[in-house]
Protein backbone atom coordinates (compact mmCIF):
# COMPACT_ATOMS: atom_id res chain seq x y z
CA UNK A 1 0.00 0.00 0.00
CA UNK A 2 1.55 3.36 -1.04
CA UNK A 3 2.25 6.04 1.58
CA UNK A 4 -0.18 8.96 1.33
CA UNK A 5 1.48 12.15 0.04
CA UNK A 6 1.19 15.40 1.88
CA UNK A 7 0.03 18.02 -0.65
CA UNK A 8 1.74 20.79 1.38
CA UNK A 9 5.14 19.07 1.54
CA UNK A 10 8.08 20.57 -0.40
CA UNK A 11 9.72 18.43 -3.07
CA UNK A 12 12.90 16.61 -1.99
CA UNK A 13 15.06 18.88 -4.14
CA UNK A 14 13.75 22.13 -2.63
CA UNK A 15 16.21 24.00 -0.41
CA UNK A 16 19.26 22.33 -1.96
CA UNK A 17 21.84 23.95 -4.13
CA UNK A 18 22.12 22.89 -7.75
CA UNK A 19 24.96 20.49 -7.00
CA UNK A 20 23.32 19.17 -3.82
CA UNK A 21 26.12 20.44 -1.56
CA UNK A 22 24.72 21.75 1.71
CA UNK A 23 25.26 25.46 2.27
CA UNK A 24 26.74 24.71 5.70
CA UNK A 25 29.83 23.26 4.01
CA UNK A 26 30.83 26.76 2.86
CA UNK A 27 29.78 28.65 5.99
CA UNK A 28 32.96 27.88 7.98
CA UNK A 29 35.54 28.52 5.26
CA UNK A 30 38.26 30.98 6.26
CA UNK A 31 38.27 34.22 4.31
CA UNK A 32 40.82 34.65 1.53
CA UNK A 33 44.14 36.13 2.57
CA UNK A 34 44.03 39.89 2.29
CA UNK A 35 47.24 41.84 1.78
CA UNK A 36 47.96 43.92 4.85
CA UNK A 37 49.20 42.92 8.28
CA UNK A 38 48.64 40.03 10.65
CA UNK A 39 47.41 40.65 14.18
CA UNK A 40 51.03 40.81 15.42
CA UNK A 41 51.92 43.49 12.83
CA UNK A 42 53.84 41.23 10.43
CA UNK A 43 53.13 42.15 6.79
CA UNK A 44 51.25 39.61 4.69
CA UNK A 45 52.96 38.20 1.59
CA UNK A 46 50.97 38.53 -1.63
CA UNK A 47 51.61 36.14 -4.52
CA UNK A 48 54.17 37.49 -6.95
CA UNK A 49 57.86 37.43 -7.87
CA UNK A 50 60.38 38.41 -5.19
CA UNK A 51 64.14 38.68 -4.73
CA UNK A 52 65.23 37.02 -1.48
CA UNK A 53 68.49 38.25 0.05
CA UNK A 54 69.98 38.21 3.54
CA UNK A 55 67.42 40.86 4.44
CA UNK A 56 64.73 38.18 4.05
CA UNK A 57 66.70 35.43 5.84
CA UNK A 58 70.34 34.60 6.66
CA UNK A 59 70.05 31.46 4.49
CA UNK A 60 70.09 33.61 1.33
CA UNK A 61 73.77 34.58 1.27
CA UNK A 62 73.40 33.95 -2.46
CA UNK A 63 70.19 35.77 -3.48
CA UNK A 64 67.44 33.84 -5.25
CA UNK A 65 64.32 34.83 -7.15
CA UNK A 66 61.06 33.09 -6.24
CA UNK A 67 57.44 33.15 -7.36
CA UNK A 68 55.33 33.04 -4.21
CA UNK A 69 52.38 30.66 -4.45
CA UNK A 70 50.93 31.45 -1.04
CA UNK A 71 51.72 32.36 2.53
CA UNK A 72 51.37 29.44 4.95
CA UNK A 73 49.28 31.17 7.62
CA UNK A 74 48.42 28.01 9.54
CA UNK A 75 51.94 27.81 11.01
CA UNK A 76 52.86 29.69 14.17
CA UNK A 77 56.02 31.75 13.73
CA UNK A 78 58.15 34.34 15.44
CA UNK A 79 57.24 38.01 15.29
CA UNK A 80 57.99 39.49 11.83
CA UNK A 81 58.63 36.05 10.25
CA UNK A 82 56.39 33.86 8.09
CA UNK A 83 56.39 30.67 6.02
CA UNK A 84 55.81 30.89 2.29
CA UNK A 85 55.35 28.29 -0.43
CA UNK A 86 57.19 29.30 -3.59
CA UNK A 87 58.83 28.21 -6.82
CA UNK A 88 62.51 29.05 -7.16
CA UNK A 89 63.11 30.62 -10.59
CA UNK A 90 66.11 30.48 -12.89
CA UNK A 91 67.42 33.45 -14.92
CA UNK A 92 64.78 32.82 -17.61
CA UNK A 93 61.90 32.85 -15.13
CA UNK A 94 61.30 29.10 -15.31
CA UNK A 95 60.55 27.21 -12.09
CA UNK A 96 63.39 24.89 -11.08
CA UNK A 97 62.27 23.87 -7.57
CA UNK A 98 59.26 24.10 -5.27
CA UNK A 99 60.19 25.22 -1.76
CA UNK A 100 58.73 26.15 1.62
CA UNK A 101 60.74 29.03 3.07
CA UNK A 102 60.90 30.79 6.44
CA UNK A 103 61.37 34.49 5.68
CA UNK A 104 60.94 38.05 6.92
CA UNK A 105 58.32 39.73 4.68
CA UNK A 106 59.94 43.15 5.22
CA UNK A 107 63.14 41.81 3.61
CA UNK A 108 61.45 40.47 0.47
CA UNK A 109 61.86 42.76 -2.55
CA UNK A 110 59.24 42.59 -5.28
CA UNK A 111 60.81 42.39 -8.75
CA UNK A 112 59.49 42.20 -12.31
CA UNK A 113 59.02 38.76 -13.83
CA UNK A 114 62.45 37.49 -15.01
CA UNK A 115 62.74 37.39 -18.78
CA UNK A 116 59.47 39.28 -19.25
CA UNK A 117 60.98 41.35 -22.07
CA UNK A 118 62.62 38.50 -23.94
CA UNK A 119 61.62 36.77 -27.11
CA UNK A 120 61.72 33.06 -26.60
CA UNK A 121 62.77 30.95 -29.58
CA UNK A 122 61.40 27.54 -28.76
CA UNK A 123 60.73 25.10 -31.55
CA UNK A 124 57.08 24.68 -32.35
CA UNK A 125 56.56 20.90 -32.21
CA UNK A 126 52.84 21.11 -32.92
CA UNK A 127 53.41 21.46 -36.65
CA UNK A 128 54.47 18.54 -38.80
CA UNK A 129 57.26 20.46 -40.60
CA UNK A 130 60.37 18.31 -40.28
Amino acid sequence: MPTPRNPNAMPASAGRTANAVPASRWANRPPAAIPGRRADGTPRVAPGVYLLTREASPQFAKPIVVRVIRELTDRHTYYEWTWIQAYQLDKHGDAVDRRELFVRPDGMRRVPEPGSGRTHNRRDTTKGDR
